[in-house]
């Protein structure tokens, strides 16, 4: 999604004054030679050795991403929320073209390279009252523990009759959250940074009910949301999105998106699950098999008891960790489950003809136990 209206444009700069930063994007030189630029490790590298504080260093970041990524306007209103950041910036540093998703991941990813914490963030915009008909996605940065907005897309210039005009400025550099959630509504409200988030009735109105909310301490949330699993990461962000109101038709594409991810989470986890229950049995059977050998070998080389019963328990804990993987598999909440009768089915049948070998040795190892030592004693 392209932003082009001077008057939004003004406006935030009349708000904003430039007050907060004294660095600005255009006041630094980064000029980085076309050889360090093919990949953000080169790029971050290059800013990491010529830049010597946060400040200057996302100025730079915000410098380079504007003046050397071109606006792809052949795909205005293609916004691929499904790619993945690495998909996003190998693509768009290639071409050095790209439109919202690969602007914002570039420069989130050059952040973080750089030691600076930053989100990329997904949602929708408004312009003029209205919100545009596709989603956007931008930035969040901290800097000093300071959380501020940046949308390299809507600073890198303007689309003027189907053709992009590269304009470069900072107008949406370094934006408070209290005046960015003017223009910019994430899907997910933790990530307005706002101890009272905007709802979307609020968004599409311009008038927040601050008086009637509950406070709401984004910081101890964020710091939360950060320890947590990608899978809890993911199921508190929809339970966020579901309760916030937003019309089925804006949200919907981004809800399938996060259930798609959680059950792709699910489906990997109990993949690992399976895979690790298939290795518990194959290591149980191999030692069983060698119990096997040993036996049709006459017991030979002699082994104690204790051996042997060692053996055999070490079996009995594999095939209890082996089941106890599949109960989970089979507890799990992803759509596709595995079918795990069939393993289910070798390990029940190898704790059966396990029970039977441990019942033969316990009689013959006891008979023989006995008659050494009668044959001693004589």
């Amino acid at each position: 999604m392209k932003f082009f209206l001077f008057s939004t444009f003004l406006f935030l700069f009349l708000r904003n004054g430039f007050s907060q930063n004294n660095i600005q994007p255009e006041n630094l030189h980064v000029n980085i030679p076309s050889a360090k630029s093919n990949s953000t490790l080169d790029i971050a590298g290059f800013i990491n050795q010529h830049f010597d504080t946060d400040d200057k260093k996302i100025a730079a970041i915000y410098n380079w991403v504007t003046n050397n990524i071109k606006y792809d306007a052949d795909s205005i209103h293609y916004v691929i929320l499904d790619e993945d950041n690495e998909q996003r910036v190998t693509y768009a540093l290639r071409r050095k073209r790209g439109v919202c998703e690969n602007f914002a991941a570039i420069f989130n990813d050059l952040c973080l390279k750089c030691g600076i914490p930053s989100y990329t963030i997904e949602g929708f915009t408004k312009q003029m009252g209205t919100i545009d008909r596709s989603p956007h996605v931008w930035c969040a940065a901290s800097i000093d523990g300071n959380w501020a907005f940046y949308d390299p897309t809507w600073d890198a210039g303007q689309i003027r009759n189907g053709t992009f005009i590269n304009e470069t400025n900072s107008h949406f550099f370094k934006i408070p959250p209290d005046i960015f959630i003017d223009t910019h509504l994430p899907f997910d409200p933790l990530f307005q940074f706002l101890n009272y988030p905007v709802t979307y009735k609020e968004f599409i109105s311009g008038q927040r009910e601050k008086e009637s909310k509950k406070y709401f301490n984004y910081m101890d949330s964020i710091k939360s949301y950060e320890k947590m699993e990608r899978l809890d990461q993911y199921l508190s962000s929809l339970s966020r999105m579901k309760k916030e109101g937003w019309p089925s038709q804006k949200i919907d594409t981004k809800v399938k998106r996060v259930q798609l991810e959680i059950e792709l989470i699910h489906q990997d986890t109990d993949m690992d699950l399976y895979d690790a229950a298939v290795l518990d049995y194959n290591q149980a059977i191999q030692i069983f098999n060698t119990f096997l050998v040993y036996r049709n070998n006459q017991f030979q080389p002699q082994k104690t008891k204790e051996e042997v019963e060692s053996n055999f328990n070490h079996i009995q804990k594999l095939i209890i960790s082996g089941k106890q993987k599949l109960i989970k598999v089979n507890a799990s909440s992803a759509t596709l489950q595995l079918d795990t009768g069939d393993l289910q089915k070798r390990l029940d049948d190898l704790e059966v003809n396990l029970k039977t070998q441990q019942n033969f040795i316990k009689i013959n190892l006891f008979i023989k136990s006995k008659s050494d030592s009668a044959t001693t004693k004589s």
